[in-house]
């Protein structure tokens, strides 16, 4: 069983392997969901994420104990 936790970050730090909370879901970053671009800055999943300035809700997993 596993416990998780939310952190809110900014984008650039999110890295391929990550699990988000995007649209609801949770889902796990993989390269080729990170973008960059010089005129939006970096996007996960085709989202800039208000270029920056809306924060990424990271998702943590942490082993529970029965």
């Amino acid at each position: 069983m596993y416990n998780t936790t939310t952190k809110n970050v900014h984008i650039s730090t999110i890295k391929a392997g990550d699990t988000i909370l995007f649209d609801g879901d949770i889902k796990t970053v993989s390269p080729n969901n990170i973008k960059k671009c010089e005129f939006m800055g970096t996007s996960l999943f085709g989202d800039s994420y208000h270029m920056g300035y809306k924060p990424v809700v990271l998702v943590r997993f942490i082993k529970g104990t029965l």
